[in-house]
């Protein structure tokens, strides 16, 4: 049982050793190159996904009632019968 995990924790090193490598020789080409080296910022990317969630969401809400609407003025006989409810 333990060489199983040895042996997994050993594959596991050798992936991020050649990623790291891979990172390395990427950032080292654009040092080389006189580039400047951009790391975002988590919070920011975090914070920017919120948002566009949150965008997506209103638009997506905005159509389902422009859907309701269209659908109330089509079915509208003088009556509140047949009129669809909006969502919250």
């Amino acid at each position: 049982m333990e060489l199983v995990y040895l042996s997994i924790l050993s594959a596991l090193s050798i992936v991020l050793i050649f990623l790291s490598f891979i990172v390395g020789l990427h950032y080292g080409s654009k040092v080389k190159k006189e580039e400047i080296i951009e790391i975002p910022n988590p919070v920011k990317v975090v914070k920017q996904s919120i948002n566009n969630a949150k965008e997506v969401k209103k638009a997506d809400l905005e159509q389902q009632i422009e859907e309701i609407n269209l659908a109330n003025i089509d079915s509208y006989d003088g009556t509140g019968l047949g009129q669809k409810e909006f969502p919250k």
